[in-house]
């Protein structure tokens, strides 16, 4: 299934990108003005990369700290809402919010209907132009590996998109290989960049996927030198969700990220790159723990708002994304139902009221929220939100979680190679990024 339309008009988008590109030389590059265009920019997410996770002195992440003591450190790069992969990650491509790339959450909101058979694929599900498009209209290369929402970009030259079947039985890179492009990619990466690749050996989750990632960067780079490449390293975001900040599994996966980083420099300096590229290192967001979930659809299914399983009647649900609720109403405008929910809000018990606080339409707006939001539930630190509609409204769990309204979850950003020196700057915006790479890119 396809979320979105194909991108169709290109004025709006290009105010967009100006206006970015303004707030980006008020932010980056009064500090840190390019000494001279990079011939290459490689774009990397650690997915869930927190700045402790930087700068930790117990944390493995020498490459790390490295390129932040000799580039261009952001400490605090605060997100959209909600900071998710999926919609921060075409946010870092686009400088856009969710509002105006419509990619809004990992899996859409389907209006009361099951979500767990889809998820937001389509690079032409991406309402604004993307940092691929720019560059490959102005006649440059362009690769991607593992990037969400790239899935059949025709901006990609040699891609090979995060895109899965949902027969989880099926080997899923034999699965992924005829949305590679050009035809044949993936057979040429395994046979002479990362060997094959299966459920042992590039496992979701597992730190053999880190290394293999950047042995699949390096070949491209070294064969087809693509003027912008955007890779998507993974591992930390999946032991952060199981086991919080502070397990000795996210130190392993720390030093497998750090590790494909390093790699990825390494090989840039033995082919004689390193001067004329530029290496920009961010994640999508960062994670905070949580020791209780909160359920608010439960509120709604008892007081028959909702219907116990998805499918059924309803008049309002709440949408558990990141770590915010998002209020949707059946009837657009039902403010009968939104007075309702209100009230059953402003009645809950003060034990539960105090685990959240009511985020309205106007903040929700001005932050670039899904415009169909009445308003959102962000929950304190320390609690985190479910879509669950029965059982208890309170529950004892564990582990680490993301995608709040007001930023605690921040992430960080480190740039390494051409253009840049020793800088260090407090905070940006994630929406900065996208036109200030175009611009160390000389696009305008």
């Amino acid at each position: 299934m396809r979320i979105g339309q194909p991108y169709r008009g290109h004025a709006s988008a290009l105010k967009l990108l100006v206006a970015a590109l303004l707030a980006l030389q008020l932010a980056l590059v009064a500090t840190a003005a390019p000494l001279e265009c990079p011939k290459y920019v490689m774009l990397i997410t650690i997915d869930g990369l927190r700045a402790e996770m930087v700068d930790d002195p117990f944390m493995p992440s020498p490459f790390l700290k490295m390129m932040s003591r000799e580039g261009l450190r952001v400490q605090r790069v605060t997100g959209i809402p909600p900071a998710e992969t999926y919609p921060s990650h075409t946010t870092l491509v686009t400088g856009a919010t969710p509002a105006e790339h419509h990619i809004y959450y990992n899996r859409p909101f389907l209006w009361n209907k099951d979500t767990a058979r889809v998820s937001y694929w389509w690079a032409d599900s991406i309402a604004v132009p993307t940092i691929w498009q720019c560059a490959h209209e102005a006649g440059m290369t362009t690769a991607s590996l593992f990037w969400p929402v790239s899935t059949g970009s025709r901006y990609i030259d040699y891609n090979v998109p995060e895109f899965w079947s949902l027969d989880y039985s099926c080997d899923q890179m034999e699965y992924i290989k005829p949305w590679c492009t050009p035809a044949g990619i993936l057979d040429t990466l395994e046979r002479y960049a990362c060997g094959k690749l299966n459920t042992i050996t590039y496992q979701a989750g597992s730190m053999q996927r880190d290394g293999r990632t950047a042995a699949m960067a390096n070949y491209l780079m070294n064969h087809y030198q693509p003027r912008l490449m955007t890779v998507h390293l993974i591992t930390t975001d999946y032991s952060q969700h199981a086991l919080g900040t502070r397990s000795e599994q996210l130190q392993y996966d720390m030093a497998s990220c750090d590790h494909a980083v390093g790699s990825i420099i390494e090989n840039l300096r033995l082919t004689g790159r390193l001067d004329s590229t530029l290496v920009v290192v961010c994640g999508d967001h960062g994670f905070c723990d949580y020791y209780q979930t909160l359920s608010p659809n439960v509120w709604l299914t008892r007081a028959r708002l909702l219907s116990p399983k998805p499918g059924g009647d309803w008049q309002a649900c709440f949408y558990s994304s990141g770590n915010t609720s998002f209020l949707y109403l059946r009837q657009a405008g039902d403010q009968s139902t939104l007075r309702r929910v209100r009230r059953l809000l402003a009645d809950l018990p003060a034990s539960e009221r105090a685990l959240f606080r009511i985020v309205e339409k106007d903040e929700l707006t001005a932050l670039g929220a899904d415009p169909a939001v009445w308003l959102a539930l962000e929950p304190k630190v320390g609690v985190s939100v479910t879509n669950d509609r029965t059982g208890p409204v309170v529950d004892m769990r564990r582990g680490g979680t993301h995608g709040f309204i007001s930023g605690q979850d921040a992430t960080t950003l480190i740039a390494y190679g051409a253009g840049v020196t020793p800088t260090h700057r407090d905070s940006i915006a994630q929406t900065a990024i996208a036109p200030w790479i175009l611009q160390q890119l000389g696009l305008q």
